[in-house]
């Protein structure tokens, strides 16, 4: 099927999709509904915003201090020279969560400039959010962290990376480290060297459906690029939730699976209704041409499988959500400035449906609100010169579309008043959006 034109996948992708609408009208019973990002400035910040779960729209409400400092991998422009990515400082998934899916009241965000994470309190109203601890990661930049069941985990993503744990204790939101301390990931003939790069780091931490821990590793070895000598990797943990030890490792590396579409950087990851992993990867072996997105079953199996893949017709597919409730993928793709959009039917393949809302600006990282109707996209607004980021509002329709509802400036300041601030002139770039609901 991936040898058909475009036009034809484009025509299979809008039929089967159309077909298969289920989505949910939501729920709007919540006491109020919040939405996050991160500054990642030195003096690093939470951006509040109320969220109109009927309409979507979002109100720009307040800013709180985290306590510790953003930070910014490096990337090598075209002439070979070391450059701050402003459009993706951390290259990461998941660096601002709300624990319980979205659900519980404690906020949790990395600081990869001092290397730490920070706790926060989610008060009765939206305007309430209260820093309750912030920990030492006992590692180099963390990134990424996710969270289940009290269980908290948070990928350091500098030199050969590591994951370290705590107990989040939900009537407080106070982190408390777990006793084993930091484990280093397995990345085999490493020889990465800072300053690191965004295109060797480590990018997502998350739970399996299965109480695993699984991580996303872009390039092993470290370094620049190297799609011939190098590979990225999915590491996949047992977890032992008595005590939070992690333990036995399962290494699939993707260059030694069956694949259509040979991509070999993998960074973002979900998972669909049937437990298989969405994983979507920036750009395909050998070139930054297009992303691809997977479907991997039985992440812990000998052997691991794709049983179906799809380009996103777009570079720099970084990020990825899954709607249960209509079947639909979608993925934001940096370089070009789009959200990509796919049908994932019964037997588990994906049908490319659109690649729309080219004007998104540099969009990183999304969220779905959690009755499935609206998704919100973070900009940062570096690539067409302005310099201004902002968060888009779209309608998920019931055939994997996206109607625009609202893009939101304030309290984003532009790269200019950055600059202008008492930071030596750094911009790091804002990463991560959170979503919460009350009930």
């Amino acid at each position: 099927s991936f040898s058909t034109s475009k036009s034809k996948r484009l025509r299979r992708g809008k039929e089967r999709a159309g077909k298969a609408c289920k989505a949910d009208q939501g729920d709007s019973t919540s006491r109020f509904s919040t939405v996050y990002t991160m500054t990642n400035q030195p003096n690093n910040e939470i951006v509040i915003f109320k969220r109109n779960e009927v309409t979507g729209k979002l109100t720009f409400i307040d800013t709180v201090e985290t306590g510790g400092e953003g930070h910014q991998f490096k990337v090598l422009n075209e002439q070979g020279e070391l450059v701050s990515p402003v459009d993706d400082p951390l290259a990461s998934t998941g660096s601002v969560i709300v624990a319980g899916d979205g659900r519980q009241s404690c906020l949790l965000a990395v600081n990869a400039g001092s290397n730490t994470v920070s706790s926060f309190k989610i008060g009765s109203a939206p305007d309430q959010l209260t820093k309750v601890s912030m920990e030492a990661t006992s590692g180099l930049n963390p990134t990424s962290i996710t969270e289940k069941e009290g269980l908290v985990y948070v990928l350091n993503a500098g030199g050969v990376g590591s994951i370290v744990g705590f107990n989040l204790i939900g009537f407080t939101c106070e982190l408390i480290p777990l006793e084993q301390g930091p484990i280093d990931l397995t990345r085999p003939g490493y020889n990465g060297t800072a300053p690191y790069l965004i295109s060797e780091t480590p990018a997502q931490i998350g739970f399996t459906p299965k109480n695993e821990i699984l991580v996303t590793i872009k390039q092993n070895k470290g370094g620049p690029p190297d799609f011939d000598n190098d590979t990225g990797s999915l590491n996949l943990y047992e977890v032992y939730p008595e005590n939070g030890t992690i333990g036995h490792l399962i290494q699939t590396d993707l260059k030694s699976l069956t694949r259509t579409q040979d991509g070999d950087l993998p960074f973002s990851f979900t998972f669909d209704s049937s437990d298989n992993v969405l994983l979507v990867e920036p750009a395909l072996a050998g070139s930054f041409q297009n992303g691809v997105v997977s479907v991997i079953g039985n992440v812990s199996g000998d052997p691991v499988t794709i049983s179906s893949e799809a380009t996103t017709e777009a570079s720099a597919s970084c990020w990825i959500q899954y709607n249960p409730t209509s079947s639909c993928v979608y993925t934001t793709n940096n370089v070009e400035d789009t959200i990509s959009s796919f049908f994932q039917d019964d037997q588990g393949e994906l049908f490319f449906v659109s690649n729309r809302s080219s004007a998104l600006n540099a969009p990183i990282d999304m969220i779905q609100s959690l009755e499935y109707k609206f998704l919100y996209a973070l900009s940062t607004g570096h690539t067409d010169g302005s310099g201004q980021p902002s968060i888009y509002v779209y309608e998920m329709t019931c055939d994997c579309g996206l109607k625009f509802v609202q893009r939101i400036e304030d309290g984003l300041e532009p790269e200019t008043e950055r600059e202008r601030q008492d930071t030596n002139g750094v911009v790091n770039g804002y990463v991560g959006i959170a979503l919460y609901t009350s009930h």
